[in-house]
């Protein structure tokens, strides 16, 4: 692995994370892992339609999602998390803002 990072076998970032001996960001590792996760969760029925429901990630977190209707079901506790990830990101935008030089 180069000094400065390799590129992330998923998403082409710069990073000097480890997965199985490939470059892989933090980002995409923890996104596999949901993933994984995920995959052994039972399959859910739209509560509105009936439809079964499809696993997706949103701000790395697994939601449930209805195919027809497009609403979104969360388990407990995963609102919070959301909006805790939402808004640390919002604040990181700020900051970033703050950095660029004034002309």
């Amino acid at each position: 692995m180069s000094f400065f990072g390799e590129k992330c076998a998923r998403c082409g970032a710069k990073t000097r994370h480890e997965v199985d001996g490939k470059a892989t960001c933090v980002a995409c590792d923890n996104e596999m892992q949901l993933l994984v996760e995920a995959k052994g969760e039972d399959l859910h029925l739209c509560p509105v339609d009936g439809a079964t429901m499809s696993k997706e990630i949103a701000h790395m977190i697994v939601v449930d999602r209805c195919p027809t209707c497009q609403g979104v079901w969360l388990d407990g506790g995963e609102l919070e998390r959301l909006k805790g990830g939402v808004e640390a990101s919002a604040l990181m935008a700020m900051a970033s803002g703050f950095t660029v030089p004034f002309g």
